[in-house]
């Protein structure tokens, strides 16, 4: 299993984070790129891609993670917009938090989907699975991650899912 978490000038490395620690148990993680260069992260890292979309063997991506950031550009980037259409096409599994969310609105696939982003009321789950989707608003992070967890199948059986989720949500010790 792959799992392409897609990286570019702004995004937000601590959303997910978690996200790939957790695919990292069960998959290969590779960072994607939209050019050759570096992106530089809102933290303040330097992350180099391991290939970037012109590259990409769309074949291998079982799973494509869209971290939040600046994604103004990315909205308008046919390359970026064409691969998300084509992995859902195909079932592949597909996740987005924050600002990511509006990327997917760009390709057209959350159409007649629940989603939630920022822009969802207070009120709204931190995250929504709707099919091969995962969305989620910034602070829901461990949520997001442990929805990643649930639609890859990476959790052994219910007592590996709940021991993750009490150590890493709730802090519990294990």
């Amino acid at each position: 299993m792959n799992t392409y978490v897609l990286i570019y000038n702004s995004f937000v490395q601590f959303e997910v984070v978690l996200a790939a620690y957790f695919m990292k148990t069960r998959s290969e993680v590779y960072t994607l790129g939209l050019q050759a260069a570096p992106a530089e992260s809102c933290e303040g890292f330097s992350v180099n891609p391991a290939v970037t979309i012109a590259d990409v063997d769309v074949s291998r991506i079982d799973l494509f993670i869209i971290p939040g950031g600046e994604t103004a550009d990315l909205v308008h980037h046919t390359g970026l917009l064409e691969l998300i259409r084509t992995l859902h096409a195909a079932g592949k599994g597909i996740g987005a938090i924050c600002g990511g969310v509006s990327v997917l609105r760009a390709a057209g696939i959350l159409e007649n989907k629940a989603y939630v982003d920022n822009e969802s009321s207070p009120e709204s789950p931190n995250v929504v699975a709707a099919g091969n989707i995962i969305t989620a608003k910034a602070n829901g992070y461990v949520d997001f991650a442990l929805e990643i967890g649930r639609l890859m199948n990476i959790y052994k059986d219910e007592a590996d899912l709940q021991e993750t989720i009490d150590f890493f949500k709730y802090f519990k010790p294990v």
